[in-house]
């Protein structure tokens, strides 16, 4: 597992297996840029699927262009750890503990 960070710059949400899924645009912290994946985890957090979906099965092609504006306002800008898995690259959220709020 790879220690990187990286900041948001992009987000698309896509479908892929019937599933929706998050690709990031991300440009590391040392340099050059990547695509990564939001983990379930993460996605569930931010889009619980029970306001989405009436039922558990395949996510409507529809609801992208409602996902869409909602993700970037979430996401873009955040920095986030990248870890790769299975050759595919993966971006978490920073926790609680290490996010710091600048006074105004």
């Amino acid at each position: 597992m790879n220690r990187r960070k990286g900041r948001i710059e992009d987000v698309q949400p896509l479908i892929e297996g019937g599933r929706l899924k998050v690709r990031l645009r991300v440009c590391k912290t040392e340099g050059g840029k990547l695509f990564a994946f939001l983990p379930d985890r993460e996605l569930s957090a931010l889009l619980p699927r029970s306001i989405l979906l009436t039922t558990l099965q395949e996510v409507p092609r529809e609801l992208l262009e409602t996902i869409d504006p909602m993700l970037s306002k979430q996401v873009r800008g955040r920095v986030v750890r990248l870890w790769q898995y299975a050759e595919r690259w993966y971006a978490s959220f920073l926790p609680w503990r290490s996010v710091h709020f600048a006074d105004p």
